[in-house]
């Protein structure tokens, strides 16, 4: 299985954006909301590092992607 390369957050959103997905709402964490699946992503506010494995891992699963999908976008 391939892992997914490191990203920063301002590269993780722009793939959140090609994948189809919209912020709705900003806070503490800014949600992003994806229409036809009904899928919510939280995203943290730390721009200036890069996501961490876990983390990375976790909002790949819940994108409901494979990460060969994930890293074709």
């Amino acid at each position: 299985m391939p892992r997914p390369k490191l990203l920063s957050y301002r590269e993780f959103i722009r793939k959140l954006h090609r994948a189809g997905y919209i912020p709705i709402r900003k806070s503490k964490h800014t949600i992003y909301f994806h229409l036809t699946k009904g899928i919510t992503i939280p995203l943290p506010h730390k721009h200036s590092r890069d996501i961490p494995k876990g983390l990375l891992h976790k909002l790949i699963k819940e994108m409901k992607l494979s990460v060969e999908e994930f890293n074709r976008l």
